[in-house]
């Protein structure tokens, strides 16, 4: 087994997330990019390409972000799941890729203080949903329990109880979506510093190159 066929079985054990399709369409293109360069040396490969498992999270960033731009299509808010995926793959990929650590490490702070946000917002919401219930559930019980020996004051509470019921119905469904945003928001900044990144890489390739 030569260079570019033990590195290019090494990066199959780490795309087996991706579909059969995925994984042999990239699998395919690095492998003709090996040899059309001319590398045949494996230290060589991975001087130019990252270690297999190197380039498997930066591979499986990628494909997290066309699945999630696709669902985003036509102004449509991508699943959490889906935003969530690219948030982690990207951080992954950042963290063992070889980009200048310099830049890496700028890069992380900005997505973990993102994420501190996003965090604590969803956190808020769901603290005030919780609250919602449980002060629901404290007025209907209230107001059930005193309507037979104190019928205006069990009907007051119990009315304030489905009034805060009706309230809770409404916040349930707004609560989602804002969260739903929110993850498509960091991911949308964990793509673009992503984006950036691999482009200063480029870029710091090709002075290398010319070098």
């Amino acid at each position: 087994m030569d260079a570019r066929q033990k590195y290019i079985t090494e990066l199959e054990k780490y795309l087996k997330s991706l579909t059969v399709t995925e994984r042999t369409n990239a699998l395919d293109f690095y492998n003709e990019y090996i040899e059309d360069a001319g590398y045949d040396d494996y230290q060589e490969i991975v001087k130019e390409l990252g270690t297999p498992r190197q380039l498997s999270n930066q591979i499986l960033a990628d494909y997290s972000i066309k699945a999630n731009d696709k669902e985003t299509q036509e102004g449509h808010v991508a699943s959490t799941k889906s935003s969530w995926r690219v948030f982690w793959l990207i951080i992954i990929a950042i963290i063992t890729s070889p980009i200048t650590f310099a830049l890496s490490l700028g890069a992380l702070g900005v997505l973990v203080a993102a994420l501190a946000a996003v965090f604590g917002i969803s956190v808020g919401i769901l603290g005030t949903l919780l609250g919602l219930v449980f002060a629901t559930g404290v007025l209907l019980y209230t107001g059930i329990g005193v309507i037979a020996t104190a019928p205006m004051t069990g009907i007051f509470y119990s009315g304030a109880g489905i009034a805060l019921l009706g309230l809770l119905l409404i916040c349930i469904p707004i609560g989602y979506w804002v969260i739903r945003w929110l993850a498509q928001a960091i991911a949308n900044l964990s793509k673009y510093i992503y984006q950036k990144l691999l482009q200063r890489r480029t870029n710091h390739h090709e002075k290398d190159v010319q070098n």
